[in-house]
């Protein structure tokens, strides 16, 4: 362990020595921004499909952004992670390294991306604790602006293939496009990989890719405020787990509708209902699967509902909060969350300080 600690502490000094060494390019901006990031997030689940867990740390993105040109520049830096009563003082420790290409409307990053929010997409695809589990990402990535339109297209190397495991990486692409002011037309589709070419690790390739198709209404309602209604359809194909009985359905779907108001502008109170067959995607919200937490289980015909309180504020400065508080009935089980209720209850609440700092 010790040894493990001192390896990450390395990794943590030659990161801080390459920026230092860039800070000497003549003729160039550098800017050294730092964000720290204090979360906590709680899940009370008691059925099948996922199991409770508590996440309760810190973390620390601090880079150096050299301008290359108008468009251009390289970010260089380190991001750590520290877990409540762990006992690394860093249980996770990446090195942040990337090119940029920016404009007015247009983003490209080659190296370490920027996966803001899970990059758009809906829960079923990708499940929300990845926003705090795995902050840091590595491949390609585009994002486009646009006044109606906007979209963002990505691929991410998760693990390296070797004789001892498969390559795997996810990619995917949000797409919204708004030909109405109150109306946003959406495609997202969510990929996941597991194969490589070199060596085959005893398994087999396997992939598995869920993508939806869905509509966003939205307008501001007096007293309910910013109000909205989506409704989406999804679609799943494949099953990353070798092991998966033969017998199951290789496809899936599903019905995704949330709505929501903003009374006053001061908290979105929100609502999620979903009915899906078959569906499957193994990055997403296991509440929405037919696969259970243990593979082993199975359900075909899933029902599932989320009632929330979500509150997204600027406390000072640039230092921001978020707050969630979440109810969940899942397949109409009884839990031991809440009594012997058919509710469970999940929360988060997260506070981002930023700093940025000009250095040449």
């Amino acid at each position: 362990m010790i040894l493990f600690a001192m390896s990450r502490l390395r990794l943590f000094a030659l990161v801080l020595v390459f920026s230092a060494a860039a800070s000497g390019a003549a003729g160039q901006t550098l800017t050294w921004s730092t964000t720290a990031t204090l979360y906590g997030d709680n899940t009370e689940f008691f059925t099948p499909y996922r199991v409770g867990e508590t996440l309760l740390g810190g973390q620390f993105h601090s880079t150096l952004r050299m301008k290359t040109g108008t468009r251009t520049a390289i970010v260089a830096g380190v991001f750590g992670d520290h877990r409540s009563g762990a006992d690394e003082f860093l249980e996770t420790v990446r090195p942040i390294l990337s090119f940029r290409y920016q404009t007015r409307t247009s983003t490209g990053v080659l190296g370490t991306l920027i996966p803001e929010r899970r990059h758009g997409f809906l829960e079923p695809l990708q499940v929300s604790t990845l926003e705090l589990v795995r902050p840091i990402e590595y491949g390609l990535q585009w994002i486009e602006r646009r006044r109606h339109w906007e979209g963002e297209i990505y691929v991410n190397w998760q693990a390296l293939n070797t004789p001892d495991q498969r390559e795997v990486f996810d990619y995917g692409w949000v797409l919204r496009v708004r030909p109405l002011p109150f109306l946003a037309v959406e495609s997202q589709l969510h990929g996941l990989h597991h194969g490589g070419q070199l060596h085959d690790a005893g398994v087999p390739v396997t992939n598995n890719v869920a993508s939806g198709f869905g509509v966003v209404v939205s307008e501001s309602l007096g007293v309910l405020g910013k109000s909205a209604l989506s409704v989406y359809r999804l679609r799943s194909s494949g099953n990353i787990d070798p092991g998966a009985p033969s017998e199951r359905p290789g496809k899936g779907s599903g019905w995704y509708a949330r709505a929501s108001v903003t009374p006053k502008g001061w908290f979105e109170l929100y609502s999620i209902s979903w009915w899906g067959r078959d569906f499957l995607s193994q990055e997403g919200d296991n509440n929405y699967n037919s696969v259970g937490a243990d593979p082993a289980f199975y359900r075909s015909k899933r029902k599932y509902w989320e009632l929330g309180l979500l509150r997204r504020t600027r406390i000072e400065g640039d230092v921001t909060f978020d707050g969630e508080f979440r109810l969940h009935r899942i397949d109409h089980v009884r839990s031991i969350a809440l009594g012997t209720s058919r509710w469970e209850y999940s929360y988060r609440l997260v506070v981002r300080a930023p700093f940025e700092l000009v250095l040449k």
